[in-house]
Formats: structure tokens, sequence, C-alpha cells
């Protein structure tokens, strides 16, 4: 009883916002790799690139901010670990399955292990931004250095892949103002509840004035939200057109973050107008996407982990076998492939075989223990009886001919 109630506790503190962002992100990201493999010089998958391009990055470590908590313990178990184990993965995956020569390393992460590295970094500087003498004045100060920041590096012809260093610096404003934003988010909700609990008074005057007010604040907000959000949504129309008529002049590289301007021939201007792009982008989503839950896709977007970790050896998979000669320019089978990838990669079951890898819990054995029991142990102990229970089937299966058979496709 005790232990549901801590899971429905733990349920009702979920930003489901923010798993429902982190959804549509997590397939951004995926698709924007697949992409990659085969949009050639189609001028239309070119144009869908370079949209995702404006959004994704900068929305996904604005989230990243939002659930950040500087605890060195979360950063070396959730953060460090996963880096170490991945890097190890994909630098062996591309010498003995890719056949490429590179030597195992840390100090530059392999292709998209990038942001957990930048992400480590992001975590080990709150203690320096945040804070009870961190004033909101003091804040907005920051923020705005760390903006300038994020301009000045692009001048920096040294600050490239090493370290991620450049990236690091560039899209950590959006970290941080999802960390600020999850602070000002917890003191608007701590006044509304205080107002609450203010309200609850006897006097039944009292009560009928607020019940009153408390209405007309809802009705004012259910009416200015679709204005709000159908204004945003011109605006990111008319942003999408200029990337149309530009297709042709806009490189890929200006948006990765770890090309500088010298380098990729472009100018500091441009990296401006990419932060107003991707902000536009971050109050659309944050004014449209529903703050309920949603059946499905809130489970994805809160197990992002093993999709953003996993796909990459997919694609390039995909790559080295060449697949997408053969649906070269079919955008809806791309699609399709990269709902596959998040449906499979969060795949419950999945994720809880692979959790070893994806977090250190001190154990090498996906084992928690919680105040209600041994839940993490049961669970363990449920996917290693059903292997054994799959590997007696098969071979029942070999003994006892079709019977065997019918009982191993059950």
């Amino acid at each position: 009883m005790k232990q549901k109630s801590i899971a429905v506790t733990k349920a009702a503190e979920r930003n489901y916002r923010m798993d429902n962002l982190k959804c549509l992100l997590i397939f951004a990201v995926v698709f924007g790799h697949m992409l990659e493999l085969f949009m050639g010089k189609n001028d239309g998958f070119k144009v869908i690139y370079l949209v995702i391009y404006s959004f994704h990055m900068p929305l996904f470590a604005f989230v990243s901010g939002v659930f950040a908590r500087y605890s060195p313990e979360k950063i070396r178990n959730h953060l460090i670990y996963p880096y170490v184990v991945f890097q190890i993965l994909y630098l062996l995956f591309a010498n003995n399955v890719l056949e490429k020569e590179t030597e195992v390393q840390f100090t530059t992460p392999y292709w998209l292990l990038w942001y957990l590295f930048a992400s480590i970094a992001w975590n080990l500087l709150l203690p320096l931004v945040q804070g009870s003498g961190f004033t909101w004045r003091k804040k907005a100060v920051v923020l705005a250095a760390a903006f300038l920041a994020g301009i000045l590096i692009g001048f920096d012809d040294k600050a490239g892949y090493y370290l991620s260093f450049s990236r690091i610096v560039e899209f950590f404003p959006y970290f941080l103002m999802g960390a600020y934003y999850r602070e000002w988010s917890d003191r608007k909700k701590a006044e509304e509840q205080l107002v609450r609990q203010s309200a609850g008074q006897p006097e039944a005057a009292g009560e009928a004035g607020s019940a009153g007010a408390s209405l007309k604040k809802r009705i004012r907000k259910a009416t200015t939200r679709p204005v709000l959000t159908l204004c945003l949504g011109a605006l990111l129309c008319v942003l999408i057109y200029v990337i149309t008529e530009n297709v042709d002049e806009i490189k890929y590289a200006w948006l990765y973050g770890s090309v500088s301007y010298e380098t990729g021939n472009y100018s500091w201007r441009f990296r401006l107008l990419s932060i107003g792009a991707a902000l536009l982008w971050l109050v659309f989503f944050l004014v449209s996407i529903p703050a309920r839950k949603i059946p499905f896709l809130s489970y994805i977007g809160a197990n992002t982990m093993p999709v953003y970790l996993l796909h990459g050896f997919f694609i390039k998979l995909m790559s080295k076998s060449r697949l997408f000669n053969e649906i070269e320019h079919d955008l809806f089978t791309g699609l399709l492939i990269s709902a596959f990838l998040v449906l499979l990669l969060s795949w419950r079951p999945l994720v809880r075989l692979l959790s070893p890898l994806l977090r250190w819990e001190g154990s090498l054995l996906p084992i928690r223990r919680t105040a209600g029991g041994n839940a993490g142990k049961k669970a363990f102990r449920g996917i290693v009886e059903e292997f054994i229970h799959s590997r007696a089937g098969r071979r029942n299966g070999m003994k006892s001919g079709a019977m065997g058979r019918k009982m191993n496709l059950r």
C-alpha cells in the first residue's frame, strides 16, 4: 500500500508538458539523423532538416535544464557512466562493424554523444549560476552573458569538436533557461497554492469571491492560449518560408554549434537569428503542448535516454548496408522507420533489460531496492525467468516436432 502511494505521488509530480515535448524532440532527433542518410539534393528534405535543426537541440538543452538538479551522485551515475560505456561501445562498433580506424578515447565524444558530454559540463556548472543569492535580476544578467558567450565562441577557430567545447558554450544558455524556468514555475505553483489555502477560510463570501476570481482566470487563460498559439504559429510559418527561400545558401553546419564563423564561412548575425528562431519555437511549444498526461506519448517522453543512446547504432548500420539506396527520396518510409525506432527503443522490457548500460546503480544487474520492497529484483527475476522459459520452449520444440513448434510460436 505504501509503495502504491509513493508511485501515485511520483506520477503526480511529473511534468507532463516536458515529457510530451521530449517525445516530440526525440522523434525529431531520430528523424533528423535519418534524413542525413537519404535526403540527397532534394530541396524539400533540406528544408525539413533545417527546420528540425533550428529547434531540436536548443529545446532539448532547455528540457534538460528543467529536470536538472545538482547532484554529484546523479552526474556520476546517470551521465558520466553512460558516456564512458557508450563512448567505448560506439568506438568499438565503428572499428569492427563500420570498418573505420578510430582509437578509444574520451576527450572527443563520438557523434551524438556530445550531448551527454555537454550535459555533464552543464550540470557541474549549476552551483555557479544558482542559489539563494541569485536574484531574478542577477539571473537575467547571467543568462544574457551566457547568450553573449554563445555568440562570441564562434570567433574561436580552436573551439570545435574537442571536448565539445563550442557546443557546450553555445547551447548552455538554453539549459540555463530551463533551470530558471523550473525555479519560476515552482515559485508560481507555491504562490498559487498559498492563494488557495488563504481562500479556504470559513467565510462563505470569501469562498464565493475566490471561486469567481478563479473561474474568470480560467476563462481568460482558455481564450488567450489559442490566440497566442495562432500568432506564434503564423510567425513560425514566416520563418519556414524564409528557410525555404534561402535553402541553398544555408549550410547545415551553421546549426550544429561546432563550426566557427571563419571555418563555416558565415556571420555572427546568423547565430543571432538562430537564437531568435529557437526562442520562438520554445515559446510556441510551451504554449501549445498540453500539460496533461497523454497515453503512450508521455511514457516515451519520460524514457528518451535509451532512444537517444541506441538509435545511432541502427542509423549507422543502415548507412553501411546502403538500405536507403532502395528508398531514396521516400519521406514516408523514413518517417515510419523513425517512429518504429522510437517505439522499439522506448519499449519497457527492452529499457529494463538494458538499464545496466544506461545508468549505474551500484551493480551490473538492473536491481533497485525501494521503500515498498525489492521491486527491481522481482522485475529482473521476471526477465530471467521469461528468457529461461523461452529457451526451454525452443528445446522442447526441437524434441517434440510440430507440437513443440506450436508451443514455441505461442
